[in-house]
């Protein structure tokens, strides 16, 4: 599979560059996950340098670094549109395209002898498809990782094809237990860590509410109804408990991890 083609054309993204509302979108969900990964952070704690692998448009990244007061920022990702986008928004950061294989060669001399203070993984792990291997490599290359990735074995993605031809580039799935598997096997300790569902966020649920919306007046009447009544059932279940609500759409797992050889 060519990934850079993918990421170029993926209709989210070309959103991003082409929408001004999916943009506004896109800039309300980052941030309600930028709130999240900044809980981790116990106090104290003093970065100098932070890199983001996925950064995308570098959205997050900055969000991130002014937030922790970072002038020391650097976005690689394999979408050399997306990158484009990145220079022209940030353009006093610094941007590279390809894996992080690649730039693991080119790597910053400043940084070669010592490793990145912060390393970003925001929605970028369920992409990879060797992900502990990718893990490991992050694992060498870091003091502290924030990561951010979504629990997608719910109610609501039970026939989803995960792999190459999912549409969001999701190559598998992951519950709470596989994701602590995962970071324990890459050579990672848990220093904070909790899931949290978009869903209950304020500004978030807005936006989610006011897309949903647009899907339903969409569709032709028949399904117009049953989409309404399914939605409205929803928005009762988020009133129950959030474990339960959990288990029918999701959630994601944010947690702060420290390299345990470092």
């Amino acid at each position: 599979m060519d990934f850079e083609l993918f990421y170029d054309k993926q209709p989210d993204y070309e959103g991003f560059r082409n929408d001004a509302i999916k943009r506004e979108d896109y800039t309300i969900t980052v941030d309600w996950k930028v709130r999240k990964l900044i809980q981790l952070i116990p106090d104290g704690f003093k970065f100098e340098n932070i890199l983001e692998v996925g950064c995308a448009f570098g959205v997050l990244l900055n969000n991130i670094s002014d937030r922790l007061q970072l002038k020391n920022r650097t976005g690689i990702d394999i979408s050399g549109n997306n990158i484009e986008a990145a220079k022209n928004l940030y353009p006093e950061c610094k941007f590279f395209r390809g894996t992080l294989e690649d730039f693991i060669k080119v790597i910053p001399e400043e940084i070669q002898n010592r490793r990145y203070d912060l390393i970003v993984l925001s929605d970028i792990v369920e992409h990879i498809p060797d992900d502990l291997g990718f893990m490991k490599m992050v694992q060498k290359m870091s003091s502290y990782v924030l990561l951010n990735l979504p629990l997608e074995k719910s109610f609501n993605t039970r026939n989803r094809q995960y792999g190459e031809q999912d549409p969001s580039g999701h190559i598998r799935c992951y519950d709470e237990e596989d994701a602590r598997r995962l970071v324990s096997n890459a050579g990672f300790d848990v220093i904070t860590s909790f899931t949290s569902i978009g869903f209950f966020d304020k500004a978030f649920y807005e936006m989610y509410k006011r897309n949903r919306m647009k899907r339903i007046m969409s569709k032709p009447l028949p399904k117009r109804l049953f989409w309404s009544f399914y939605y409205f059932a929803e928005d009762r279940m988020k009133l129950l408990n959030q474990g339960f609500t959990a288990k029918i759409i999701g959630s994601n797992y944010f947690v702060l991890l420290k390299s345990n050889s470092h």
